[in-house]
């Protein structure tokens, strides 16, 4: 089996890249699609275009299973979590076993602390945001998960890893910042730590098939298969 994770589309907010969305989404073949959240930028106030209708028109035809694991960005589903409406399953988090590994997937605020954790406050916050970013045409969005990147302890990634050690392999957004880990612990068991990225800046997802996992960038992959590639590289 064949599951395509992808997460912090962040669609209906100024810098969502829709049109790359709008690619990938008409070129993928899974088996599953699995949504890890922040979907929809409800968090914000969301601006929808054309582009964006015709995102959901792909996810609403999508022949394969479907799940919406409920991010922060986008908690107005939350009322939905252990529901399907139109074909999309809505959970907090989403397990399964491929191979003889466990697999957890989560959006990841739960593990926020701080201000962050106060919704009301976020919400003001991020409503600003979205105006300045209309405004002054500066991508805020980015700047503000890289200096939280600069900020974060490796300390913090491991507190997540062994809140979850009770699986194979743990897999989450965000964060905005895709990247793998994999160590051995003490009983010679194979662990592993995956962030999805987002589609704001990075354009990654994860592929998880045949008990493997790869982190994908699709603006590479892209360019390896434009013909001007094709020509540079003859």
């Amino acid at each position: 089996m064949k599951r395509i994770v992808i997460s912090d589309l962040h669609i209906g907010s100024k810098y969502a890249n829709e049109t790359a969305l709008i690619d990938f989404l008409s070129s993928i073949k899974c088996d599953e699609l699995i949504l890890a959240g922040d979907i929809v930028d409800f968090l914000k106030v969301p601006s929808f275009t054309k582009k964006s209708h015709a995102i959901f028109k792909i996810i609403n035809n999508f022949e394969r299973k479907i799940v919406y694991i409920v991010g922060n960005h986008d908690a107005s589903f939350r009322g939905l979590v252990g529901k399907t409406a139109f074909g999309v399953h809505f959970v907090d988090k989403y397990e399964f076993v491929d191979g003889k590994r466990r697999y957890r997937i989560e959006h990841g605020d739960k593990y926020d602390t701080g201000i962050v954790k106060y919704r009301l406050i976020m919400k003001l916050i991020s409503v600003s945001q979205d105006y300045l970013e209309r405004w002054l045409n500066i991508d805020l969005s980015t700047r503000w998960h890289s200096i939280i990147t600069k900020k974060r302890k490796l300390r913090r990634i491991w507190d997540i890893i062994q809140w979850n050690n009770d699986v194979d392999v743990f897999i989450m957004g965000h964060i905005h910042t895709p990247e793998v880990l994999v160590w051995i612990n003490e009983n010679e068991t194979i662990k592993t730590y995956a962030n999805t990225g987002d589609w704001v800046e990075h354009q990654t997802y994860i592929i998880v098939e045949n008990d493997i996992i790869r982190l994908r960038n699709w603006q590479l992959e892209r360019k390896r298969k434009s013909p001007s590639s094709e020509r540079g590289n003859g």
